[in-house]
């Protein structure tokens, strides 16, 4: 019996394979993995694994107070799925000052693990992931988040140990829409693009699976 049954949360889901887009949800993605052949599953972290999103929040506003500026919740939140060094030189544009980003960055990613406890998991990915892991899929995490801050949040929801390589912006390449990130996932599972689903939510996460010739799961 599969894992997803555990959990009542139905999610709703788009699937881009072949070329075609189509509605799927949650109950069907094991059938899909299984009828298609995937033998291996990428899941991007922050908004797909966890929500991420208060800690990241408060660890950036932490950063913008220490160089004397406020950074709106609004205003952050239209920008989810940025990478912090693109995410940062907007808001330095936005605030038109001598705002120090390296400075910024090392101390929102120094404050992210004081925020820990709001990370929460998102329960029906996860339980598709534990499924996955015991049906003998490989997997990874590939996500826009520097690796510390990553590991904070899988092991703050107890799963980082179902995953086999963690790929990062600490690995030295492009962030998402780059394909990338993928690229190199894939070649730490050793897996051919074509036998390699993704499971994203954001628009930044979905165009870099499609651009590495991967099929993807778009959480909606």
């Amino acid at each position: 019996m599969s894992l997803l049954n555990e959990h009542t949360e139905v999610l709703s889901s788009i699937v881009h394979h072949r070329g075609v887009s189509s509605d799927i949800t949650s109950e069907r993605w094991i059938e899909f993995i299984e009828t298609e052949g995937f033998s291996a599953v990428i899941f991007d972290c922050d908004g797909t694994l966890v929500e991420s999103s208060a800690a990241h929040l408060n660890s950036m506003q932490a950063a913008a107070r220490e160089q004397g500026v406020e950074m709106a919740e609004e205003w952050y939140r239209e920008r989810t799925g940025l990478d912090r060094t693109n995410l940062l030189l907007e808001f330095q544009d936005s605030i038109q000052s001598d705002f120090d980003i390296d400075r910024a960055s090392k101390i929102s990613i120094e404050s992210f693990s004081k925020f820990a406890k709001m990370v929460q998991p998102k329960i029906g990915v996860l339980g598709f992931a534990r499924d996955l892991n015991q049906r003998g899929i490989s997997l990874a995490v590939a996500t826009n988040a520097e690796r510390e801050v990553a590991e904070v949040s899988l092991r703050t929801t107890g799963v980082r140990k179902i995953f086999s390589h963690l790929v990062s912006i600490s690995d030295r390449v492009a962030p998402k829409p780059s394909p990338e990130m993928f690229l190199l996932a894939a070649d730490h599972l050793r897996q051919v693009r074509s036998n390699v689903l993704v499971v994203e939510d954001s628009p930044q996460g979905v165009r870099a699976a499609l651009d590495a010739g991967m099929s993807v799961i778009q959480l909606t």
